[in-house]
């Protein structure tokens, strides 16, 4: 049945979710039981497609360790919008994607620095804006990033992230503009 308008869509989503709700009230956590469900096909991006955003990483082993990895990003960017995930789950979706997104950026200025400025993260991204290659807004939003990034160390975190309030959808949607500005920059 194709979707011809946005009641139809709206009534297909309710029955959708009603049907997940029932598959997943019937196997639980039991996972001996057979159940996948198809995802949906058309949302991720090929590698193919995110190799030719990283023109400028001449390494091709590592070009598709990044494309693989915005594939992973892609998984998550769909379950944040279009699933209803709310609270602790979805502030975890959000970190992660902080970190995905974060080790991208790492691994990018490397590769492009390279023989160029050896220099540590937030070296790269001084010299980046030195050169005139990003703006001074843009650095400040990789420099917060790689900040959001090392949560993933969390021995390192003064107190319960639980309270930290900052996976929301502005860090997300901040993060990944940031992440664009950056591919743009650099091609």
């Amino acid at each position: 049945m194709a979707i011809n308008s946005e009641q139809e869509l709206e009534k297909t989503i309710s029955q959708v979710g009603k049907l997940l709700q029932e598959i997943q009230d019937y196997v639980g956590r039991d996972f001996t039981k057979t159940c996948r469900i198809r995802f949906p096909r058309g949302y991720i991006r090929t590698a193919s497609q995110h190799r030719k955003k990283l023109p400028f990483v001449k390494k091709k082993s590592l070009q598709s360790n990044l494309a693989y990895t915005m594939l992973l990003s892609d998984v998550l960017d769909w379950l944040l919008v279009r699933t209803d995930i709310t609270g602790t789950a979805e502030e975890i979706v959000i970190k992660t994607q902080l970190f995905l997104l974060g080790t991208l950026v790492e691994s990018i200025t490397n590769a492009h620095l390279k023989g160029k400025c050896g220099k540590n993260y937030v070296g790269r991204i001084e010299y980046l804006e030195k050169t005139g290659v990003i703006t001074s807004e843009l650095r400040s939003d990789l420099e917060w990033l790689w900040k959001m990034r090392n949560r993933m160390h969390l021995f390192q975190i003064n107190g319960s992230e639980y309270y930290l309030q900052d996976y929301t959808a502005e860090s997300h949607n901040r993060a990944g503009k940031a992440f664009q500005k950056l591919l743009e920059s650099l091609s």
